[in-house]
């Protein structure tokens, strides 16, 4: 699977979307004009004294309607309808910007925390972690949307950075860690080819499209005469009236066109992204298992959230059920012997269960019905006592404690592993990883840290310091991936104090080092586009020969921080060269590679086309790759750039 060429296809099936929607207007602003027009016309004649019929059709041999069917009205309804279409657009853009975790909120979605301790909450963020690290990304953000009980999942967000993962209630309560992992991974890979973007422009686009309707339904309010809310009466105007059905039957049509787009769109985004999934995980029985259950599950994949249908593309099973007129996805069935081709076609039936809430909620009124009953024979008990001098004690004790021991990931030891669950634990942590060996800066460092103004975290800080140190340096990478959810928990004022305190760390010995550098991209990088407005970078350079210069000189820094000798050096160079098609680069020396130099050039790659960065990549885990393995310091550096590249980095580290 090349994910970067899938997400040069998403980018070329953006600009279809883009030549579908201009049609769609056409044709729509086209019919809303002529229907306008003629109602506009007719409206004008039926208000008139009855005259003879062949009076009011021709009046001096000409038709009055040529009066409204001519290229001036045409253009100021096409101005306002197209106009109002654009701002509708705009706003819903605008609205959406701030990535995936609108989206998730719009759907009614709660983010998990990640130190929860419910079991199953627990059980999805582990699963999360592991399909982030397998696929080359940061951990992101999950979304449970609690009130659904129909089996379904989305992805959601502007680019990885800002991605989350949503899951509904209904696929916690019914998958198991097997299926659930071939869920996560379908939707990790929808992040990696590119299809949020699209999934965001589309809900955009179409939104403007759906607009009219809902316009043609205020007008028919307001034209339907008597009085409407908070007393008000309604204007009475067979013209508006009649306007506001035009607009409806029109928005009715909108809505027949945008369903045909999102399914012309979305349907091999599924198909590619199942497959995906079984590449992900090594294990088609999981997404294949899922789908079965999907297909037999009582509730299905439906939502009733009511903003499901607008965002009916972005899950892995369609939100609207199976008899949606242009489902956004393929018979499940379809989908199943894709992946099994041998598949015998039944479906695993399963019926709707109480979810972990609702079952307390059950227990929490069976206990209160029962304490209510012991109140009442209480009672009973000490009138009796009135009488005959007998006082009895009732005592009565309800305990519980549910404990879950969900496991940790493996390959980072225990006691860092826990600090990453919570931002206050995530932060030291980082702080951590950032003091410099020498006593007397590590000193300047932690008072900088106590000097941000969050208690007591210089002592946590300085309490991490003797398990940071003992620890195998080719854990920082995953151990910061793991950390990027609960970082994402701050608050924006939070982030800001942060990321300066972050910056005084680094700066403590007047310099800047090349691993300092690339743990401070590699947060900021995630975190800025939920806590900060970060600019994104935007397509200019097809070809390798714009950014050469930029790309030698990044290869040529991580040859020499890769290899000792000169001599090796040279040769992962001319290899990292050679995958990009520059065979006559040299290598920079070593003290002319200045780290100044290096960040301009990785922001400069930034504005690269997906391919060409998929090139850039490759060139650089090659060159990493020329002594036999990649070393922790070259996948910080190689993950430092794609992050700055902004494009993930899939089996290319492996």
């Amino acid at each position: 699977m090349n994910f970067f060429a899938e997400q040069d296809d998403a980018r070329k099936k953006t600009r279809y979307l883009v030549f579908l929607f201009i049609i769609a207007v056409i044709v729509l602003t086209a019919i809303t004009s002529v229907i306008i027009a003629t109602g506009f016309w007719f409206a004008d004649d039926y208000s008139t004294d009855y005259r003879s019929t062949t009076d009011t059709i021709l009046t001096n041999g000409q038709n009055p309607i040529s009066q409204y069917l001519n290229w001036a009205i045409f253009g100021k309804i096409s101005l306002f309808v197209s106009g109002t279409i654009l701002c509708v657009i705009i706003f819903k853009w605008i609205s959406l910007s701030g990535g995936g975790k609108n989206i998730a909120e719009s759907l009614g979605g709660k983010r998990i925390n990640p130190n929860t301790d419910n079991s199953d909450e627990r059980r999805i963020l582990n699963i999360v972690e592991e399909m982030a690290l397998a696929s080359g990304m940061p951990v992101p953000p999950v979304y449970l949307l609690g009130e659904e009980r129909g089996i379904n999942a989305f992805a959601a967000g502007d680019t990885p950075a800002n991605a989350v993962v949503g899951i509904t209630q209904g696929a916690l309560d019914q998958l198991n860690r097997e299926q659930l992992q071939g869920v996560v991974a379908h939707e990790f890979s929808h992040i990696l080819n590119g299809d949020m973007r699209l999934n965001l422009r589309l809900i955009a686009m179409l939104s403007g499209i759906l607009f009219i309707s809902s316009s043609g339904r205020l007008l028919m309010h307001a034209g339907g005469g008597g009085y409407g809310r908070f007393g008000r009466r309604r204007s009475g105007d067979i013209r508006v009236l009649g306007a506001g059905l035009i607009l409806m039957l029109v928005g009715w049509l909108g809505s027949f066109f945008a369903g045909m787009i999102k399914a012309a769109i979305s349907r091999q985004r599924e198909f590619l992204a199942d497959a995906s999934s079984v590449q992900f995980t090594r294990n088609p029985q999981g997404i294949a298992n899922a789908l079965k259950i999907m297909g037999g599950y009582i509730k299905g994949t439906k939502l009733s959230t009511p903003n499901a249908a607008e965002a009916s593309h972005m899950f892995i099973g369609s939100s609207q059920g199976p008899l949606e007129l242009f489902s956004t996805h393929p018979p499940i069935e379809d989908r199943i012997r894709k992946i099994e081709p041998g598949w015998n076609g039944e479906l695993v039936r399963r019926k709707e269960k109480l979810s972990e809430s609702e079952n307390r909620e059950r227990k929490q009124k069976i206990e209160q019905r029962k304490k209510s009953q012991k109140k009442k024979l209480a009672a009973t008990i000490i009138a009796g006592s009135a009488i005959t001098g007998d006082y009895t004690d009732i005592v009565s004790a309800i305990s519980g404690n549910a404990a879950t021991n969900a496991p940790g990931t493996e390959v980072i030891p225990p006691e860092l592993n826990q600090m990453v669950m919570d931002p206050f634990g995530a932060t030291a942590l980082v702080y951590a990883l950032l003091l410099d060996e020498e006593e007397a800066i590590q000193k300047k460092q932690l008072e900088t840290i106590k000097n941000a103004g969050v208690p007591g975290l210089s002592i946590q800080t300085l309490q991490l310091i003797p398990g940071v140190i003992s620890m195998d340096i080719a854990y920082r990478l995953p151990l910061l991936e793991l950390a990027m959810p609960a970082l994402k928990c701050m608050s924006a004022e939070q982030y800001k104090i942060f990321k300066k305190t972050m910056m005084a760390i680094i700066h403590a010995d007047n310099k800047v080092e090349m691993l300092e550098w690339c743990l401070y991209q590699l947060i900021t990088h995630y975190l800025a586009s939920d806590l900060e407005k970060a600019k994104p970078s935007k397509p200019k350079y097809k070809k390798i020969k714009r950014v050469s210069e930029e790309y030698r000189l990044i290869l040529s820094m991580l040859a020499h921080y890769g290899h000792h000798e000169i001599k090796e050096a040279e040769r992962a160079f001319g290899r990292g060269a050679n995958t990009v098609g520059l065979y006559s680069l040299k290598l920079i020396d070593k003290d002319q590679c200045q780290l100044v130099d290096f960040i301009k050039a990785a922001n400069k790659l930034a504005n690269c086309y997906p391919l060409l960065k998929a090139k850039l990549l490759k060139g650089l885990a090659d060159c990493a790759k020329q002594d036999g393995e990649i070393t922790a310091v070259e996948k910080e550096i190689i993950a430092s750039i794609a992050a700055v590249i902004d494009s993930p980095i899939p089996n290319l580290l492996a």
